[in-house]
């Protein structure tokens, strides 16, 4: 036997007991005090060179991946250079007598979004503050903003306490006309009935003074007594009084001017009236001076901070000298069930868009007060406006309403003009208001997004807006053209020629009339494809523009063919190849009336004859180009389609996903097109990408609070030392003599 053997065997229970039980409670504590410091450092945030750093992550379990950041949205946060400061002000309290929404889902899809943005990007923080349980952060955040936009509220202080002083003299001054000019009249006699009328009125504006400016005092007192204060109104009410008070005053000088000659009026009367000019136009000059002021003004971030607060469920995204205020109507965008069917059934669902909209927000702070909008304007040959917003429920905005607020929320200035000047006319003459435009020096660097149809001069005849837009052009303006096909459509060819790039409005794209899908068809797409000129778009071509929505279904109908030729100094890509199936034959049809109509479904190849112009075109056809002129970078995008882009297209929904409660655009590719194409344009390349809404899905269940404490507490610190300690003991029985 070895000495091993021997001592082995020599051991006694006791000394096993305490051998072993020693090296199972050791173990024990191990466990636990690592799950403790594995819960801690997951739980924790840690400030490693001026930066919060966390060492944890989240799994986006959604189908769609909805709380994943979009590619587009990580690079721009990635390459960030600049300190951004988003704060969620979501409250998870449902106030007394609201419906039955969850509040606190809203919040914490929300959290759960920013807390993306600061892990995954570079110099960004966020705060999570809710304004019902935490006042005190409020104050806390009231304080900040203060301190980081102090410039622009020291402006405003100024001129409010600057008023101060205008607001004694003016008062002291007027105070002592109103005395001198009360006292004499009392003592003089006028004959003249008008004359006597006139000074009576006169006398009573006088008086009228010293009223106007308490009431002004008494308005800028409440104001400021806000918390916060309220600069913007208190400023606001300084210059209505001020401006109301320039006009008495110019009142009495006109009066007094033409008075203290007038030999009707009394002597003594004259007098004061000659003597008091020189006051009165002290009053009215600081008057007008502190009105002034007030139009020049700023915005003042600490207003719109103070109209959030007074917002149920917003969001902050500051940057260093800017800030946008993010309301819940536009990261929730409700939809109705049933709406489609013209019935509401009551119950909303909503699409969730916050990382479309603070991405967005993003953007616009970076630069500050130093970075320019950059405009686009929509261009059209006469007609009513087209992305005129309206008002939901009342009054139906225009056919590009959706794609403009999307480019809006992109931090783009979009307006709209009537190149022909017809629209305002016709609303004159019909005695209704059009909205004012800007002048034609106002949109000459914008972007263009061009309508390319022919509008109806005054006189009845077609009118082409071809030569404004061939003027934009070879000033080396960036501009988007929207095809139509005849007889509406206009070819812009004096425009276009140049670049090489022809729009075939005399054809529309086609395929030959499918059979009818086999089986039991939900989506009514797939119907619709039947017809011929109905294509659905997946490539999109080969051009950094479109690269990268490819894949993404799109709907480009009808679809006029774009050819190019190559021109020197101009470098042009074709885009949107038509698809061709195989065994399915696709043409460009000339016959575009009966193409168009939903009754003539019908339609056939014809080809010319040797030695004939026009007919049907053989593929291969392509739906767009981008053209860019090498001599100054110009750029021009030209797409075969106008209706692509309208509301009813965008707004139209995956049904088999809107039955599972999923409102995901059918088309997603329509959208990113235009987006891309005026992101290429403005030669912003970092932001063609596919949207941060391309895809939306509702949020798995929230965790309950004490869900989320049974996992922390019960399993991780009680229930695995607990398995660990019941596996030594039953390690030690099994091995027990």
């Amino acid at each position: 036997m070895s000495e091993s053997t021997a001592g082995i065997m020599g051991e006694a229970q006791k000394q096993r007991w305490l051998k072993y039980g020693a090296n199972t409670i050791a173990a024990s504590l191990l466990v636990v005090v690592l799950t403790v410091l594995v819960v801690w450092v997951t739980s924790a945030d840690f400030h490693i060179g001026g930066r919060r750093v966390r060492f944890r992550t989240t799994y986006d379990t959604t189908a769609a991946g909805l709380y994943s950041l979009k590619p587009q949205t990580l690079k721009l946060i990635r390459e960030n250079k600049s300190p951004i400061t988003i704060v969620s002000l979501y409250t998870r309290v449902r106030p007394s007598g609201e419906g039955a929404e969850n509040p606190s889902e809203f919040a914490q899809t929300v959290a759960d979004l920013l807390d993306e943005y600061q892990r995954r990007g570079n110099r960004i923080e966020v705060q999570v503050v809710d304004p019902v349980s935490q006042p005190y952060k409020v104050d806390q955040l009231i304080e900040k903003v203060t301190e980081k936009y102090g410039g622009e509220i020291e402006k405003y202080r100024k001129v409010v306490t600057d008023y101060k002083g205008v607001y004694e003299e003016i008062n002291k001054l007027a105070e002592g006309e109103v005395n001198r000019f009360r006292t004499l009249t009392g003592e003089i006699v006028i004959e003249d009935r008008e004359l006597a009328r006139t000074l009576m009125l006169t006398g009573a504006t006088i008086q009228d003074v010293p009223e106007r400016l308490k009431e002004v005092q008494e308005d800028i007192e409440k104001w400021l007594k806000q918390k916060p204060p309220d600069f913007r109104s208190a400023t606001n009410s300084i210059n209505s009084g001020m401006s109301l008070m320039s006009r008495l005053l110019n009142k009495i000088i006109t009066d007094f001017d033409r008075g203290k000659d007038d030999k009707k009026v009394p002597e003594a009367l004259r007098k004061i009236m000659a003597d008091g000019l020189p006051n009165y136009r002290r009053m009215k000059e600081l008057a007008d001076d502190m009105e002034k002021r007030c139009k020049e003004l700023g915005e003042l971030k600490l207003d719109d901070l103070r109209r959030s607060l007074q917002q149920k469920d917003v969001i902050l995204v500051m940057g260093e000298t800017d800030m946008r205020v993010i309301s819940r109507d536009k990261v929730w965008q409700e939809i109705a069930l049933g709406a489609r069917a013209g019935q509401l059934t009551g119950r909303n669902r909503y699409r969730f868009a916050g990382e479309q909209q603070i991405t967005g927000a993003i953007l616009a702070v970076q630069g500050g007060k130093d970075r320019k909008k950059t405009k686009v304007v929509f261009v059209r040959p006469g007609g009513q406006p087209l992305t005129n917003p309206g008002i939901p429920g009342f009054i139906e905005g225009g056919p590009f309403s959706r794609i403009a607020e999307r480019l809006r929320d992109y931090n783009f200035e979009v307006q709209e003009k009537d190149l022909t000047g017809t629209w305002a006319m016709q609303a004159q003459m019909r005695g209704s208001f059009a909205p004012p435009e800007p002048s034609d020096e106002e949109i000459k660097d914008a972007i263009w997004v061009v309508l390319a149809a022919s509008g109806r001069s005054m006189m009845g005849g077609p009118e082409s807006i071809g030569a404004k837009v061939a003027e934009h052009l070879k000033a080396g303006r960036p501009a988007l053209i929207l095809a139509m096909n005849a007889p509406r459509g206009d070819s812009l060819s004096e425009a276009l020629d140049e670049w090489g790039v022809k729009i075939r409005t005399d054809l529309v794209a086609v395929h030959e009339e499918l059979p009818p899908p086999q089986g039991r068809v939900t989506d009514p797409v797939e119907n619709a494809l039947r017809w011929p000129p109905i294509f659905v778009i997946k490539d999109y071509g080969d051009h950094p523009m479109v690269r990268p929505i490819r894949s993404l279904d799109g709907v480009l109908v009808p679809l006029v063919p774009i050819e190019t030729t190559p021109k020197e100094g101009c470098v042009a890509t074709k885009i949107i190849p038509v698809p061709t199936p195989k065994g399915i034959k696709v043409w460009g049809e000339s016959n575009v009336e009966d193409a168009l109509n939903p009754r003539t479904r019908r339609v056939e190849f014809n080809p010319p004859k040797p030695g004939e112009v026009g007919g049907d075109v053989p593929p291969p056809l392509f739906g767009g180009a981008v053209v860019e002129r090498t001599s100054d970078g110009a750029r021009l995008v030209v797409l075969g389609s106008a209706e692509f882009a309208m509301n009813h297209i965008l707004e139209f929904n995956d049904l088999e996903l809107e039955r599972e409660g999923r409102f995901v655009s059918r088309f997603p590719g329509n959208s990113e097109l235009f987006c891309n194409a005026i992101f290429w344009l403005a030669k912003m390349d970092t932001m063609i990408a596919t949207s941060p809404a391309a895809m939306e899905m509702s949020r798995i269940k929230e965790m309950s609070a004490a869900a989320d404490r049974f996992w922390r507490i019960v399993v991780l610190l009680v229930v695995l030392p607990l398995a660990v300690l019941v596996a030594g003991v039953l390690v030690f029985l099994s091995r027990r003599d």
